[in-house]
């Protein structure tokens, strides 16, 4: 993989594939911080990082199954966010066109994917939390203590 993000791009020796990478990041960043449901749970580097391996394993080689840590909440974030999703996935097809790089231009490769990833490394907040019904059960909790 270190070798596939250091391959220039086709026109400028200059500029490789880890610099468009970054392009692409910095959209899921854009998306991220302005949503406030949302959260990266990396700090830069780590997520760089991931992202990297991601786009590597799910869009050049063969990806991986996933499987969602937890069903609910990732049907909530689908519902929620697939169409920002695509979105930035059409966005990135936009860049890597620019730069005459096939990566996302195969038939096979599908916003879902991405979805996928940042559902696995992005904090959601929890829809069904409630910070009435917390300060609720917080005053009950006194309640009782002085009953």
């Amino acid at each position: 993989m270190n070798t596939w993000l250091v391959n220039p791009i086709p026109y400028d020796k200059e500029y490789y594939i880890k610099d468009v990478l970054h392009e692409l990041l910095d959209e899921i960043n854009y998306f991220v911080e302005s949503t406030p449901e949302l959260e990266c749970e990396y700090e830069e580097s780590t997520f760089k990082s991931k992202f990297y391996q991601f786009v590597y394993r799910s869009y050049i080689n063969e990806k991986e199954d996933f499987v969602p840590y937890d069903e609910e909440l990732y049907e909530y974030f689908s519902l929620k966010f697939s169409q920002n999703i695509i979105d930035i996935f059409l966005r990135f097809k936009e860049i890597t066109k620019r730069y005459n790089i096939d990566i996302f231009h195969r038939k096979q490769n599908i916003s879902l994917d991405l979805e996928d990833f940042l559902f696995d490394h992005l904090l959601v907040e929890d829809p069904y939390y409630d910070e009435v019904d917390e300060e609720n059960n917080i005053e009950n909790i006194i309640d009782e203590r002085y009953l």
